[in-house]
């Protein structure tokens, strides 16, 4: 009887030692922006934080060729802290209005034709600036998934730019 209520005890004592040991070694839960910053240094793309949630960044895909983006974390639903509902956007300008202009009607039709053409990300007028807009979902991102995403987002709106000009000489 001894040998069984010390053998119940000990079973006791370790089955309330295990969970306790078993939380302490649990990492806490990084913020997302917190995990984009470590992406980010880990990408090895410089950035600035202007503000909660939102990078300005650097991507170099050459020595003598780089982009400055911007990066905003966001999420669908009401909990912003519900892991499978975030993403992020990537922002590159391409262009800018002339002050007081308003955007060409041609210019508005091509944005919608290059929105059909697109394969991934879109191209938006807002508030006198042209830009092209990709967003992924964070919960699956990696430094190189996060590169990959930056060099593309480059690499479009490189030759966007290039098609956007004309319309903001009009």
């Amino acid at each position: 009887m001894r040998k069984m209520a010390a053998v119940v005890l000990v079973l006791v004592i370790l089955g309330s030692i295990a969970p306790a040991a078993a939380q302490k070694t649990a990492p806490p839960k990084q913020s997302a922006g917190a995990r984009l910053e470590a992406l980010l240094n880990s990408a090895d793309i410089p950035f600035n934080k202007p503000e909660e949630g939102r990078y300005n960044a650097v991507i170099s895909v050459s020595q003598d060729e780089s982009e400055r983006f911007n990066i905003a974390l966001s999420h669908l639903g009401d909990d912003p802290n519900q892991e499978k509902l975030q993403f992020y956007q990537m922002y590159f300008l391409l262009g800018q209005m002339p002050k007081g202009a308003s955007f060409p009607n041609a210019l508005i039709k091509q944005i919608n034709e290059w929105n059909t053409n697109l394969t991934m990300g879109k191209v938006v007028a807002v508030e006198g600036y042209i830009m092209y807009i990709s967003s992924a979902w964070f919960s699956q991102t990696s430094a190189d998934s996060l590169t990959q995403d930056a060099v593309m987002g480059h690499y479009v709106s490189q030759d966007l730019r290039k098609s956007v000009a004309p319309y903001l000489k009009q």
